[in-house]
C-alpha cells in the first residue's frame, strides 16, 4: 500500500494496525492521523522493540494488500463503483438486460448431467 492511501484511510486502517501489533491502543493510533514517523515512534514505545526494527516491521506490513474491509469501506463506494467500469465489455451498455450478453436464456443441464 502506498503512504498516501493509508493515510487516506486511516481510521479504517486502525483495526488491521491493531491485529498487526496488538500492543497498539486503538485511541492512541486515532491520534496518530496517518503519520508514519509518529507511527513508528508509537510502536517503539508500545512493544518496546527498536526503532529501526519497527519502521522495517510497518514496511513489510505495507507490502501487502488493502483489507477487504477497507476497500469495501463505503466512503469508497463511488471509487469502486468506477472502478467497475472495467469489467464491462465492449459495446455492452451498463443499462442493458444482461441477457443480452450471456446464456441466461438456455436452461441449465440438470446436476450430474452434461
Amino acid at each position: 500500500m502506498d503512504w498516501k492511501v493509508i493515510q487516506k484511510e486511516w481510521t479504517a486502517l486502525v483495526p488491521a494496525i491493531m491485529e498487526q501489533w496488538p500492543e497498539a491502543e486503538e485511541e492512541d493510533l486515532l491520534q496518530l492521523d496517518g503519520s508514519r514517523d509518529a507511527l513508528a515512534a508509537y510502536l517503539t514505545q508500545a512493544t518496546g522493540r527498536g526503532y529501526d526494527e519497527v519502521q522495517e516491521e510497518i514496511s513489510e506490513w505495507r507490502e501487502g494488500g488493502v483489507p477487504a474491509d477497507v476497500r469495501m469501506d463505503e466512503v469508497n463506494d463511488n471509487l469502486n463503483i468506477r472502478a467497475s467500469a472495467r469489467h464491462i465489455g465492449e459495446g455492452e451498455d451498463v443499462y442493458d438486460d444482461d441477457k443480452a450478453f450471456g446464456d441466461d436464456d438456455q436452461a441449465e443441464a440438470p446436476v450430474g448431467r452434461s
